[in-house]
C-alpha cells in the first residue's frame, strides 16, 4: 500500500520537462533560461535577434527598458522555455489514476 502512495510522488518528481526550440518565439511573459558559461540568466520580456539575445531578468519588472540585458549568440550554450503543463495538474491525474485503480475488485 505505501508504494501505491509513494508511486504519483515519484513520478511528480519526474514531469517537468522542457521543449527545445531553434528559434522560439516567446510570450514576453513567459521566462527563458538562457544558460551561458555554466551561468543561467532567468528572462522574461526575450527577444532573439539575429547575433544575440536579449530579455529583462526576472527580478525586474517587465516594464523596465533599462534593465534590459543581452548576450551574444555565440556564447549562448543553450535557450530553454519553460513548458506549459503544470506539474501539479499531473500529480493530480496519476493520484485519480491510481485512487481509480485501487478502487477495482
Amino acid at each position: 500500500m505505501r508504494w501505491v502512495l509513494l508511486t504519483p510522488l515519484l513520478l511528480g518528481a519526474c514531469v517537468h520537462r522542457y521543449t527545445r526550440v531553434e528559434e522560439p518565439s516567446v510570450a514576453a511573459t513567459r521566462e527563458v533560461d538562457v544558460w551561458t558559461h555554466g551561468e543561467r540568466l532567468r528572462l522574461h520580456g526575450f527577444t532573439m535577434l539575429r547575433d544575440s539575445v536579449t530579455g529583462i531578468p526576472l527580478e525586474s519588472p517587465l516594464a523596465c527598458d533599462d534593465c534590459r540585458i543581452g548576450v551574444p549568440l555565440r556564447q549562448v550554450d543553450s535557450l530553454v522555455v519553460d513548458h506549459e503543463i503544470s506539474g501539479l495538474r499531473v500529480v493530480g491525474g496519476v493520484l485519480l489514476f491510481v485512487y481509480a485503480l485501487a478502487r477495482l475488485p
